[in-house]
């Protein structure tokens, strides 16, 4: 479903995400074209599974799967060399979430942004029609809800010091 040449809307455990491919740098700038969003600010990254976060994160030990279903969480990490480098996320630390919606998480190849969708600085959506509205014709949407519950974002770790830190 993530296909190249794609930005896709979908639903998260926290709102709407925007998902482009992460090897797919002309979506990549459409996307931040598209939201209003500053180049210079990092996206955080959505994977398939806890073995795809392995295969592009270095994972450590303690840190278990589990730990993502518990709660919407995001979780900053060093990337392995298997993850592209891009100007949309440093070298030294990538936040991760781990996809949560099976619907979604099978059409998961690669790593997709998980960036909420709206404008930069506006409020995250949570209904597929204001989506529509929001974002007129650019959008390919993958959902199976009208619309989502409100919820909080998704609460932000640090694990790339040994002094690990919740951030949000």
């Amino acid at each position: 479903m993530f296909e190249e040449g794609t930005i896709w809307a979908y639903p998260t455990d926290t709102s709407f995400g925007l998902g482009v491919r992460i090897d797919d740098g002309v979506m990549l700038d459409r996307l931040f074209d598209l939201k209003g969003r500053e180049k210079n600010k990092p996206v955080s990254l959505m994977v398939k599974n806890f073995e795809m976060l392995q295969q592009y994160a270095n994972v450590p030990e303690d840190l278990e799967e589990k730990f993502f279903f518990e709660k919407p969480r995001t979780v900053i990490l060093k990337p392995t060399e298997a993850l592209p480098k891009s100007d949309y996320w440093p070298e030294d630390k990538v936040a991760f979430r781990i996809c949560t919606m099976p619907a979604v998480a099978e059409y998961i190849d690669v790593p997709i942004t998980a960036t909420s969708a709206n404008l930069s600085g506006e409020s995250p959506i949570f209904e597929i029609q204001k989506l529509k509205d929001q974002f007129s014709e650019e959008l390919n949407i993958c959902c199976m809800f009208s619309e989502l519950p409100e919820r909080d974002p998704s609460e932000i770790y640090d694990f790339t010091t040994s002094a690990r830190s919740r951030l949000r």
